[in-house]
């Protein structure tokens, strides 16, 4: 019996094939869904170098912008000269070295390493399980989703109530991952992230890695169930205005 290949995505990080096509109106241009978490890293670091670029938003059903992409996921971001970066802490740390550079670098300071790779495995399947946590938060979710984000009506009736269902599961998966239940398990989380903000921010005086990757993940629940968990928390709700401050990402 033949054994039929499995075809592989590309691995994160800089990708070998420039596409200078996909670059929009001559600046780089980061293909995304406007509520996506790992979106809204890029937007917070770009908007705090006050960095102009372009923006096109995927259609979240059909992914049809992204069609040219074996990454197939936002954000993907493309320089100006065509290079294509994919993976959201991957593309914080290629903007950052093209720029200023004022943060260290992936491998040379664990402690920021710890906390983006937090961002990823733990606070965003937390604050899942929190906004999915019942049948009613999923369709308040998915409404505002189905709003914000770049679907048709058609798809946006489709999207929302069979997302909505579809999405309580997901819910129920993430939260399966932590022994605490949702609400307990975000506030448990963010008193451990806390310990990591140094001054103002993880990076002390000014941001880094950390802070970005962490604050996109928690600006796509502002407005959704649970977020008053962060509103209240008593170290990161002064983080988390001082990160919006700082960004323009409010």
């Amino acid at each position: 019996m033949t054994e039929v290949p499995v075809e592989k995505k590309p691995p994160s990080g800089v990708q070998e094939d420039l596409v200078p096509e996909r670059v929009v109106d001559g600046l780089p241009t980061m293909y995304c869904f406007e509520t996506c978490p790992f979106c809204f890293k890029v937007k917070a670091l770009l908007g705090s170098r006050g960095i102009e670029y372009s923006k096109v938003e995927v259609d979240p059903t059909f992914k049809t912008q992204l069609k040219w992409s074996d990454w197939g996921m936002v954000p993907v971001f493309v320089d100006v000269g065509g290079t294509q970066v994919t993976d959201s802490n991957y593309i914080l740390h290629y903007i950052d070295s093209n720029d200023s550079g004022s943060f260290p670098r992936m491998g040379e300071d664990p402690e920021q390493d710890r906390w983006m790779d937090f961002s990823n495995k733990i606070l965003g399947k937390s604050i899942v399980a929190v906004i999915y946590t019942s049948y009613r938060t999923s369709l308040q979710a998915l409404d505002y989703v189905t709003r914000v984000d770049n679907f048709s009506f058609g798809s946006r009736l489709i999207n929302k109530w069979l997302g909505g269902f579809i999405m309580r599961m997901v819910g129920k998966s993430r939260a399966k991952m932590f022994e605490l239940p949702p609400r307990e398990n975000l506030q448990y989380q963010l008193d451990e992230m806390s310990k990591g903000i140094e001054g103002d921010f993880f990076g002390e005086e000014e941001p880094n890695g950390a802070d970005y990757a962490n604050f996109g993940i928690l600006r796509s629940m502002q407005g959704l169930n649970g977020f008053d968990i962060v509103e209240s928390h008593q170290v990161v709700s002064g983080w988390y205005g001082r990160m919006q401050e700082h960004s323009g990402v409010y």
